[in-house]
């Protein structure tokens, strides 16, 4: 039975990877299978660097899957776009010779992209008080979140902007919460469409999507 070894970058989005995997297969559209997580311990940079033989060595035969999985934006990046750094992995699995059992997922700029989009359990999550305004209207009012873009501009400060008001610790058990609640079907960021196209591809579902 193939099972799925994934490096995250960091505790946050292990946490996010962890909880889609282990809770929401079915909401992903793909048949139940086995996996495990594991933190690179240089986070970004290092999973850059080094993360497609780091992960080499997690593929221990041929039926695994191995997902590396980190942010685009850290400092040092020499790619200016998340399409540049992904294909500057994939060229290493090339090379390491796992091109067929490996895929890279770089999230730009961050995982708080996954975060922001139109679930109602969003505002939940985050304990938000619609009786001062919506977080909609309360991010964009503060030029976090325009209202005509489908997502910040910069996810981790709109984050960092509505914990710091409702008084919430920064933690990888915030991201598990929202992973575990908020709607997959209205998350459109890029990178979190194409984890879901490469998990069905992998783990197709008994069933018709």
């Amino acid at each position: 039975m193939s099972r799925l070894l994934c490096v995250a970058a960091d505790k946050n989005i292990e946490a996010t990877l962890s909880t889609l995997l282990e809770c929401r297969q079915p909401a992903l559209g793909v048949s139940s299978f086995s996996f495990r997580v594991v933190v690179h311990p240089r986070r970004d940079p290092g999973c850059f660097r080094d993360g497609p033989d780091f992960l080499n060595g997690l593929l221990s035969s041929g039926d695994d899957r191995g997902l590396l999985v980190f942010d685009q934006a850290w400092e040092g990046n020499p790619y200016a776009t998340a399409a540049e750094t992904a294909n500057a992995i994939r060229e290493r699995f090339v090379s390491l010779g796992i091109a067929g059992q490996a895929e890279v997922v770089v999230i730009e700029p961050e995982i708080e992209a996954w975060v922001w989009n139109t679930s109602p359990h969003v505002s939940k999550v985050l304990r938000w008080d619609d009786t001062r305004s919506p977080l909609r209207e309360w991010l964009a009012e503060r030029d976090l979140w325009p209202m005509e873009l489908p997502k910040p501009p910069d996810p981790k400060a709109a984050m960092e902007a509505v914990l710091r008001v409702r008084h919430i610790p920064r933690s990888s058990s915030l991201y598990r919460e929202l992973a575990r609640k908020v709607g997959l079907k209205s998350c459109q960021d890029e990178a979190f469409q194409h984890l879901r196209n490469v998990l069905r591809r992998w783990f197709p579902p008994d069933y018709p999507c």
